[in-house]
Order: C-alpha cells, then structure tokens, then sequence
C-alpha cells in the first residue's frame, strides 16, 4: 500500500505535465514550410549557400509570424518561385554583389492552406510582389536580411488571411 501512494503520486504528476503541454501546443500555431523545386526558382542566391540560407530565413519567418499571428490554428505553405529583391551583378571578386533598382522588385508564389482542428478555413495560391519596395515604409532595419520579403510576407499575411491593413508592430 506505501509503494502505491508514490506511483499514483507520480502518476498524477505525469498526467497533469502531459495535459499542459497539449494544451499549450494547442495554442500555438503550427507552420510547416516547404520549397517545391527550388532549383527552379527565379532568384534565390547565387550559389547553394545562399539559397539554403535564404530559404531558411524564410521558412523561419513564415513560422514565427505564424506563431504569433495565428495562434492554434495551422498554416502550410509551398512556395513554388522567388524572386529576391535586387539583382546579382558580376563582381570583379568571387563574390556577388546584389543591386537594387526599381524594377528588380520581390516576388512569390505559393499555395497555402490554413485550417484549425482539421478544417480547413482558408486556402488558395499566392503570387506576392511589391512594386515599391524601395520607397515603402519597411518595419525591418536595413541590416535584416531579407527584409523586403519577410515585409512582402507580412503584408501577404496581414491582408489575406487577417484582414488587417498592416500587422501590428512588436517590440523585442
């Protein structure tokens, strides 16, 4: 009887920690990101570094906006084409320099589905751009890498599946 109080004990601990974490993934919002033939894309780096990380930075921004904008519900993304801002120049060293100039605007596909419990609330195909990127207000500090696509993406998300005209601005 003495050796049963501890494992019930224990046993109700258990139950308890498994109940909170179910509850807290429950809460958060699952994203899950994935590049289909990215050796297609427009434009995503020069070489397989730079695609790796750009494709990287991306997935973790789709994912963390997804997080906080879309709490308990899931987000699936397949992003078919990009096109960064910008154009890769030849440089007289062996790396690339990337220029932007106006008509070298962002660009995205993809298709997503949004769905809460199983049900699926909104889905569709994407063909994001920004025709001003250069000129338009940009939440991201010009050292954020990526920052006129992650900014492309917040506007995609906040319009499309918020209905919102701009996400709302957070502090680290």
């Amino acid at each position: 009887m003495i050796a049963a109080i501890p494992f019930k004990r224990i046993a109700l601990v258990s139950l308890m920690t498994l109940s909170f974490g179910a509850m807290a993934s429950v809460a958060q919002a699952q994203a899950e990101v994935s590049f289909i033939k990215p050796e297609n894309f427009s434009d995503i780096g020069f070489n397989y570094v730079d695609r790796t990380t750009a494709m990287k930075q991306l997935e973790d921004h789709f994912k963390a906006l997804a997080a906080r904008e879309l709490p308990g519900k899931q987000l699936k993304i397949e992003v078919t084409d990009i096109d960064l801002a910008g154009e890769l120049e030849p440089a007289a060293r062996v790396d690339r320099l990337r220029v932007l100039r106006t008509v070298t605007i962002p660009r995205m596909s993809f298709t997503y589905t949004l769905s809460e419990n199983g049900k699926v609330l909104k889905s569709g195909k994407a063909d994001i751009k920004d025709m001003d990127y250069q000129n338009a207000s940009n939440r991201y500090f010009d050292s954020e890498p990526l920052r006129y696509e992650k900014k492309m993406i917040d506007d995609w998300m906040a319009k499309d599946l918020l209905g919102k005209d701009r996400l709302a601005r957070v502090t680290p």
